[in-house]
């Protein structure tokens, strides 16, 4: 049972302490004053997670707002502040929990609420209060989820709950696989034939390439032989014209020279005469140096003997001496005038000629072979069309690969289909299996909850007729859902007034309370509010008895229909309490 609230900061509220006691409490204030900011923090700080946050819970002006519960549990005395703060625009919260004083972390205080309520904090956050917001809300709570709970079905529920997604992406799947799957074994047989056709025929493209690769080699062969024996003549050719130039040149030198004589050989011989002939004149030119200079000597001494005989020492007379000088300078002139006449340059330049001629034949070496020379442009006539038959077969032969792989694939496709297809029919089996399954877990599910819930729907219609006797048939379904019977024809929860869907929601949720949980708390926001006067007393009243004896510990209502809290405050004094609510202004 809630004992103490404190809000700091919450919504309209700056600060806000409030004991709460057993029994029926109506909380009197009116409307704006922050009835419906009371209950949603409660929820919020209890069903940490459930409920959603917003900036607008803070106080305006204000970075961070808090909520204290205090609650008995079987284990002591539990306290829960949740703190809500604004960090650049973005919100964090905070919750810290004390058991008895000793601080307990969030999800152990969790644990501890839902063992003492026998049920999750969700369903107790929107079981356990009513507010505006939950009216309107088309999520009620699951109340099947927690009758499974409640009833020890959840091994059930589970299974199913594991069963749907499995069940959803296999169907999904086989509506694929049908969609997709079109090949028989007729086709398959068909396709397998084409492919032996096609596979023949690559082996005969195949041995078309083979034969017109060899008769392009022998063409390209003697292409190439016809190609060699041009460039060969062709070198004779010019072979023979660089020779009629060398021995154009070494006519006026060597002389016409027989026909059956080489050149090279001509002139060598040639080289080796003149070569001789220049060393001849060589030899004789030296042998007069000498004498030229033996003369010049003997002159010369004979000059400084002082008439005497150079050779004998023997005394000259001056007619002996003019006589030797004249002697030496007749022989010095005769040998002066053979040098003169000595010239080599001819010769030699004769035989630098020859040497040329000599090298120059030696380069052009021997007359190089000319052999005959077929139709060359007919070799390479007959090369290119050999060359367009190879081409004209390759690409044959990879049009029939194409083709033949082309089969292939189809023969594969058919196979893969006709093999999926009988997968697809153990696929099936699975699925009728799955969704057979399904359907006895959820109906041995329904079946069961349909027994258990009917004690809880008897009590929602008793309880219904008491404020609309004149409205009977209130129908509760294990998933929730609520409708009225109006002459054998359902009346769906939508097309109730407003009235009608607070008293039925309030109903449902107090009884499920009761008979399912420990929860030993309700709070209800305005109740009252779209209910026509007598409607209203009769839902008043009920409140105020639920926490008797047997009922709820602690119901705690906002309203601002305060004579009629205090009316039923003076019936059971103890048990019903009127309290006023008053916030500070905002600023």
């Amino acid at each position: 049972m809630i004992r103490h609230i404190t809000l700091e900061n919450w919504r309209a509220y700056r600060n806000l302490d409030l004991d709460v006691d057993p029994g029926t409490t109506f909380l009197v204030a009116p409307n704006g004053v922050g009835k419906s900011s009371l209950l949603e923090a409660i929820r919020w700080a209890l069903a940490a997670g459930h409920v959603d946050q917003r900036a607008s819970m803070v106080r305006q002006g204000h970075a961070q707002a808090s909520v204290s519960v205090t609650l008995d549990v079987p284990q002591g005395e539990l306290a829960v502040t949740r703190s809500l703060r604004i960090v650049r625009s973005r919100l964090a919260a905070e919750t810290v929990a004390t058991l008895d004083g000793r601080p307990v972390d969030e999800a152990e205080a969790s644990r501890l609420l839902e063992a003492s309520w026998s049920a999750d904090a969700r369903f107790v956050s929107r079981t356990a209060f009513l507010t505006e917001d939950l009216r309107r809300d088309g999520d009620d709570p699951n109340l099947r989820t927690h009758l499974c709970r409640a009833y020890s079905l959840d091994d059930l529920q589970r299974a199913i709950a594991e069963i749907e997604p499995v069940l959803t992406q296999l169907s999904r799947s086989l509506k694929a696989s049908r969609a997709e799957l079109s090949g028989t074994r007729d086709q398959l047989n068909a396709a397998a034939d084409e492919l032996g056709t096609l596979t023949l025929g690559v082996a005969a493209a195949r041995e078309n390439v083979e034969s017109a690769r060899a008769a392009h080699a022998q063409a390209r062969a003697a292409l190439d032989e016809a190609r060699a024996a041009a460039v060969l003549r062709a070198g004779a050719a010019g072979w023979r014209e660089s020779h009629e130039r060398l021995l154009a040149a070494a006519v006026p030198v060597v002389g016409q020279l027989p026909p059956e004589t080489p050149l090279a050989d001509a002139l060598v011989d040639l080289e080796g005469r003149l070569g001789a002939q220049v060393d001849e004149v060589r030899a004789r030119h030296a042998a007069l140096r000498a004498r030229l200079d033996a003369a010049e000597t003997s002159l010369a001494t004979l000059h400084d003997a002082e008439a005497a005989c150079p050779v004998c020492l023997r005394g000259l007379d001056d007619e002996s001496r003019e006589r030797a000088e004249e002697l030496h300078r007749a022989n010095l002139e005769a040998v002066r005038a053979d040098l003169a006449q000595l010239d080599d340059s001819a010769v030699t330049a004769a035989l630098d000629t020859v040497r040329r001629l000599t090298r120059e034949a030696a380069t052009l070496g021997p007359p190089p072979p000319e052999p005959d020379v077929d139709d060359l442009d007919a070799r390479v006539d007959a090369e290119a069309a050999a060359l367009a038959v190879l081409e004209a077969a390759v690409a044959g032969q990879r049009e029939a690969e194409m083709k033949a792989q082309a089969g292939l694939t189809r023969v594969e496709a058919i196979r893969a289909d006709i093999e999926a297809a009988d997968a697809l029919t153990e696929r099936y089996r699975a699925e009728a299996l799955l969704e057979a399954g399904k359907a006895a877990l959820h109906q041995t599910v329904t079946a069961v909850l349909g027994r258990q819930l009917q004690p809880l729907a008897a009590e929602v219609n008793r309880r219904w007729d008491a404020v609309f006797p004149d409205r009977p048939n209130l129908h509760l379904t294990p998933d929730g859902e609520l409708s009225r019977m109006i002459d054998g024809t359902p009346l769906e929860f939508g097309a109730f007034s407003a009235g009608e869907q607070t008293v039925a929601k309030l109903m449902m949720r107090l009884t499920t309370l009761l008979a399912t949980t420990t929860v030993p708390f309700c709070w209800i926001d305005e109740p009252l509010e779209h209910l026509d006067p007598v409607s209203r007393q009769l839902v008043g009243s009920t409140l105020a008895h639920l926490s008797a004896t047997g009922g709820l510990e602690q119901i705690f209502v906002t309203t601002y229909e305060e004579p009629l809290a205090r009316r039923l405050a003076e019936l059971q004094p103890g048990r019903v309490r009127v309290q006023y609510l008053r916030t500070a202004p905002s600023s």
